[in-house]
């Protein structure tokens, strides 16, 4: 549980710096400060878009449109999980706690570990809806590209970057 904790915890941080600078009140600037915050924008995008589809997103020759739908699904992931990782954390906390209470209580710690299961299915479910929707967003050939990329591989090196399972 705390590797699935950390990875998302990864992709999270990758994916914060990009939506920090999205979500910041756009002020009048001059030219030269706002094109560099153009191309540190454009690199936060495409720092994520290139973790995501790892190590074929140059291959892929994604549009524009396509990146900006990529960062706008993980975006949503990301926010929408955010709820399930603090309660993920939550129920951790008081299962660590059950366990060492003396005599332990069994029926709590069963409790617990199947909430603290149906909340990690939630993200599962979740991730894998977004990678759906990722895999929609591409043209047959890129498909292909990223079926003979992840398919043919082990699952465990099988994984769309920042949102792997």
């Amino acid at each position: 549980m705390k590797m699935l904790k950390a990875l998302f915890f990864a992709g999270s941080i990758i994916l914060a710096s990009a939506v920090v600078d999205a979500a910041q009140v756009i002020k009048l600037k001059s030219n030269a400060e706002s094109t560099a915050r153009d191309q540190n924008d454009e690199r936060d995008y495409t720092a994520l878009v290139q973790e995501v589809f790892a190590p074929i997103t140059d291959e892929l020759r994604l549009t524009n449109e396509q990146k900006f739908r990529i960062v706008a699904i993980v975006t949503g992931a990301v926010i929408k999980a955010e709820p399930m990782m603090n309660k993920l954390d939550a129920l951790d906390d008081q299962l660590n706690q059950a366990a060492l209470y003396d005599p332990v209580d069994e029926g709590r710690i069963r409790q617990l570990s199947a909430q603290e299961a149906e909340v990690m299915g939630q993200i599962v479910a979740m991730k894998a809806q977004a990678k759906a929707s990722m895999y929609q967003l591409l043209t047959p050939q890129q498909r292909a590209l990223v079926a003979e990329q992840f398919r043919n591989r082990p699952v465990a090196e099988g994984s769309l970057g920042a949102i792997s399972n």
